[in-house]
Parts: structure tokens; sequence; C-alpha cells
């Protein structure tokens, strides 16, 4: 199984190697060692794809055959040191592909003003303000819904894997400029919906 975990010393040795280093361990013939890429990755692929659906338990099943795809296309990756952008352009493919077979929303938190982030992604755990966060949250999930599917893949990579705009580029194909436009529009939509909401002019 590619999720299994191995705490042998040789598996602890590798880690320290570099991805290419790696894959390049892989293609020589130890496939054992695609391990170490699975463990480095796996919950970042998860918290990738679930930021765009909105369901963990199908993001782990996506995730899977990422790492699947990933395995089975290795030696379609050129070793320049960019295996991340390599695995999150598939995550991102089949996370799209997903999205058009299911007709699913895609579900992604918001970039907003640190006053916003404070009210909708509080992170202290207080029973008497659980209900009211639990409203607030649910009020940004029904205006995520209304925002564009390449808004919502934009701030995902930059929000949530803190990922530049050349990196994001490199994921997506877009251009800088593209990026920066998306984000923008995205964050000013969002605004507004949640504005909308809140005044009771939006029904969701």
């Amino acid at each position: 199984m590619l999720y299994s975990v191995d705490h042998s010393p040789e598996l602890r040795r590798k880690k320290i190697l570099s991805d290419d280093e790696v894959i390049q361990s892989v293609l020589q013939g130890r496939t054992q060692d695609f391990e170490i890429l699975v463990e480095r990755y796996k919950k970042r692929i998860i918290n990738f794809i679930n930021k765009m659906i909105y369901d963990y338990d199908e993001s782990q099943n996506i995730s899977q055959d990422v790492f699947l795809k990933v395995f089975e296309n290795l030696k379609q990756y050129r070793m320049q040191d960019t295996f991340s952008a390599f695995i999150f352009t598939v995550a991102k493919n089949m996370t799209f592909n997903y999205l058009k077979r299911r007709k699913r929303v895609v579900f992604f938190s918001s970039f907003l003003s640190k006053d916003a982030e404070n009210r909708y992604f509080r992170t202290d755990h207080d029973p008497a303000s659980t209900a009211r966060e639990n409203q607030a949250q649910e009020q940004l999930l029904a205006a995520l819904r209304q925002l564009k599917e390449d808004q919502r893949l934009a701030l995902v990579l930059k929000v949530y894997n803190d990922y530049s705009y050349r990196q994001i580029g490199a994921i997506t194909g877009w251009s800088v400029p593209k990026i920066e436009t998306l984000i923008s529009r995205a964050r000013d939509n969002l605004k507004d919906i949640i504005l909308m909401q809140e005044k009771g002019g939006l029904h969701v």
C-alpha cells in the first residue's frame, strides 16, 4: 500500500535526500523509496484537494489516485527540483476532473482581511462562541460557492500552500499577471458576496 509507513533506519536516513535524488533511486529500481515521497507530500495533497472539494474522505481517495498517477508517470518528470509543482499539477488536474464528473461545487477558504480571518477562522475553542463560529463558517461556505473555479484554485495555491506566483504558474500554466488578477477578483468578489449575505440580499 502506498500509505504504509516504514520506520526502518534506512528510510529515516533517506528522508534527508532531495526529491530528485529519491526519484532517481526509484527509477533505478528501488521502487520502495517512493514511500518517502508519499510521506512528504500526502498531507499537503489531501489538504489541497479538500480545500477544493470540501470532502475529506473523497480527498483521501483522490490523493491515492494522484500518487498512483505520479508513480506511473515518474519517467516524464524532469530532474529540475520541481517535483512539488509536478505533483500538485497532477493533483490539480485530477481534482478538476473529479469536479467535472460529479458536477461538484468547489469550496475553499478566503483570502480576506485580517479582521475577516479572525471572524471566520478563529483558532480558539471557547464553547460559548462555537455556535456563532459555526454559523459564520456556513455563511462563508455559502459565499464560496459563488466564486469561479479558477479564482478558487489561485487562492488555494496561494493562501493554503503558500506558493509564489511563479510556482502557481508552473502548476496552472497561467501567467503571473493572470494569477494576480484572479486573486484580486476573488478577494473582492468574496467580500461583496458576504456583504450581500449579511444584508439579506443573497439567498443560497
